[in-house]
């Protein structure tokens, strides 16, 4: 009778059981909403600025390393500068002492000495003397610099070499000349390889023209690689939390670049896949319990919904049956201490009243 009741009873469109359930789904939404936001999308930002501070360290202390192994290069050829031998520049007083430092340093495969017409003085390996006139480390101390460099491939060993070169001044403070070391890249290469950030993160050092200097994937190079258009050295801006994200050879980077004292540009990169793992796997885990969230809110609305309509759609039927003189239906809901019980007692008593008004008029007209 109820169902009956229901299909004849002129309601459309949204019944009570779906106001009820739509008006707990909107007011869960408001608060599950900032839930989101906390704990999902606050909690990324969050973590990306964490992880482009932790590639800020990485890179500055790389570039830390190379800096203190170019301070230390630049101390060993001012000191060996001041030398009365070196100031002599006498081929004879100069040699015991490039000879020393190639000895004492390993990476120092030649040291020697230049005069101001490019004619070699002194040298450490004992090889003929040659005309250094025309090489950037020398004609960068010539015209005034403090520090002359240059990176250039190795003839004999074919690896990229490293050229550092210093003024030598007599003691009447006259540029006599250039005393110059040519270094294997080797230790510095190893500092770069070794570094390792996860699985996918790795550093790239690069000199002033952008030329890889060394890979932290291990490549050696064979010729001085032009690295300009690595993404990292392209962006011209500052590199922010906003911006640290790239796409590398088809794939999502991220990552930072940080000048040494040289002008060289160390770069660290990391696969985003990777750096953001974490992040990613516990914006899933919060996804999970916001879709179980909205499921129970939806099972418990749906529940107690149902818990109110029903009750109302039996009285809605038991209403219409008593507007067609069918005076007998059972009211269950009496018993009910809250409004629905006070509408069902209400319409108990209506029920009574029209049974005892039309037994009046039975009699009357009997």
């Amino acid at each position: 009778m109820a169902d009956k009741a229901g299909k004849d009873d002129g309601t459309k469109g949204f019944t009570i059981l779906y106001q009820i359930l739509f008006g707990m789904l909107i007011i869960s939404i408001i608060p599950l909403g900032g839930l989101w936001y906390i704990s999902i999308e606050k909690a990324r930002v969050d973590w990306e600025e964490s992880i482009y501070n932790s590639m800020v360290r990485d890179t500055q202390s790389l570039a830390g390393k190379v800096d203190d192994w170019t301070s230390m290069n630049l101390r060993l050829l001012k000191q060996n500068a001041q030398l009365p031998g070196m100031q002599s520049m006498s081929s004879d007083s100069q040699n015991p002492i490039l000879k020393a430092v190639a000895n004492t340093y390993e990476w120092v495969y030649l040291a020697f000495t230049v005069r101001p017409d490019g004619e070699n003085v002194g040298r450490s390996d004992g090889k003929p003397l040659t005309y250094y006139g025309d090489r950037q480390y020398f004609k960068q101390v010539m015209g005034g610099r403090d520090i002359g460099q240059q990176l250039l491939m190795g003839k004999t060993s074919g690896k990229p070499a490293y050229i550092l070169s210093h003024p030598v001044h007599s003691s009447s403070n006259k540029l006599g000349g250039v005393l110059a070391i040519a270094m294997t890249l080797e230790e510095l290469s190893a500092t770069i390889t070794k570094t390792k950030i996860g699985s996918t993160g790795f550093a790239i050092l690069v000199d002033d023209q952008n030329r890889l200097v060394a890979h932290g994937e291990g490549k050696v190079a064979n010729e001085l690689q032009d690295m300009s258009e690595h993404p990292v050295l392209k962006f011209r801006d500052k590199i922010v939390p906003s911006n640290f994200i790239f796409e590398n050879e088809g794939r999502p980077i991220i990552g930072y670049k940080y000048k040494t004292l040289l002008g060289w540009t160390m770069i660290v990169q990391q696969d985003v896949s990777e750096a953001f793992k974490a992040a990613d796997r516990a914006r899933q885990y919060a996804l999970t319990l916001l879709g179980l969230t909205l499921v129970v809110v939806l099972v418990v609305g749906y529940i107690l919904a149902n818990r109110l309509s029903k009750p109302i759609r039996n009285l809605t039927a038991i209403a219409d049956s008593i507007s067609k003189g069918e005076l007998g239906a059972e009211i269950n809901e009496t018993s009910r201490g809250d409004e629905i019980g006070a509408l069902a007692r209400a319409i108990e008593r209506m029920g009574v009243s029209l049974q005892m008004a039309f037994d009046r008029l039975r009699k009357r007209r009997a």
